[in-house]
């Protein structure tokens, strides 16, 4: 059924939309701002114009640490380094959604390791200045090595990604209930309630990524997830609860064969799902769904949120 329009003097709340910080640990302030490689802004210091910046460049380059932290201590939830932990995250935004790519565009030369520290270390970060602000997080391509290489859950062994999976649960155990550790174990993807009233899904949007060769097996549906959202909108609408869904890469972007179902859950449950929040192209846009019966009547919108980092020549977002 279509949505209801919030009756007047309906309450409000401010969310906090963070994507694509890609930290670069290996940025160099005064290193060479162009150069041949996908990644630059790195490596030995230049004299001249076309240094790299303190706070970032305009070029093919990520963002240092710093930077990062500069633009989570001007958030009005921000606390101090030096408050201990006392901010109790309850000025400003309520809740904050956070939709992956934390590691740097140095694809070429990174191991799991590297992708662990950024994890942690982003995490961290996070968490230190935004006190007691319960973050959700999505999980992006790049947080993977093989970048965009998410196999489905049902690969064992060193070839799965249990080695990240289990690593996002550990880190985000404090933000997150019980029951959506599990599935964030199992496949990268889980559900809970942001206030009474309000749930939130976390797609793992890697499920239908063109860039995903694991998806040569099976590209409709991998990991079950799309089969697990209906139920889970199913009993939203049964309990009268709103949805946010988040992800990283937009539907738009996805596989033929997933976004179609994907589209046709969105028309089926546009009364249940309140908005849609992602990230990926770096850019600031949105996209509107619409009936399927005669393509005129707007269902659903989903916002796509301008990156933080500046890769490639872009104003942080």
């Amino acid at each position: 059924r279509p949505p209801a329009p919030p009756p007047p003097g309906a309450p409000t709340a401010r969310i906090l939309f963070l994507t694509d910080l890609h930290w670069d640990r290996q940025y160099v302030p005064g290193s060479a701002a162009a150069c041949p490689d996908p990644l630059c802004c790195r490596g030995a210091l230049r004299d001249g114009p076309g240094a790299a910046g303190f706070w970032g460049t305009y070029s093919k380059c990520d963002l240092p640490l710093h930077t990062i932290d500069a633009l989570l201590a001007q958030l009005p939830n921000a606390t101090s380094h030096a408050s201990n932990g006392t901010g109790n995250g309850t000025s400003g935004f309520a809740a904050a959604y956070w939709t992956g790519d934390i590691p740097a565009h140095d694809v070429w030369q990174q191991s799991r390791g590297d992708q662990l520290r950024a994890l942690r270390t982003v995490t961290a970060l996070l968490r230190a200045r935004l006190g007691g602000l319960r973050v959700f997080p999505a999980v992006g391509n790049h947080e993977a090595t093989p970048v965009n290489a998410f196999p489905p859950p049902y690969v064992r062994g060193n070839r799965s990604a249990a080695w990240l999976y289990d690593a996002m649960a550990e880190a985000w155990q404090d933000w997150l209930p019980p029951a959506a550790l599990h599935t964030l174990r199992t496949g990268g993807f889980y559900t809970a309630q942001v206030w009474p009233g309000l749930r939130l899904v976390s797609l793992n949007m890697n499920f239908c990524s063109q860039a995903n060769f694991w998806l040569l097996i099976n590209a409709t549906d991998p990991a079950g997830q799309l089969q697990w959202l209906m139920g889970v909108l199913a009993d939203a609408e049964r309990d009268g609860e709103k949805v946010h869904i988040i992800g990283h890469i937009p539907p738009a972007h996805c596989l033929r064969s997933w976004s179609w179902n994907y589209y046709r859950i969105v028309n089926r449950f546009e009364g249940t799902i309140a908005a849609q929040f992602f990230g990926h192209t770096h850019l600031d846009e949105f996209e509107l769904f619409y009936d399927e019966e005669t393509l005129s009547r707007p269902v659903s919108i989903a916002f796509v949120a301008p990156s933080v980092t500046t890769y490639i020549n872009l104003n942080p977002g």
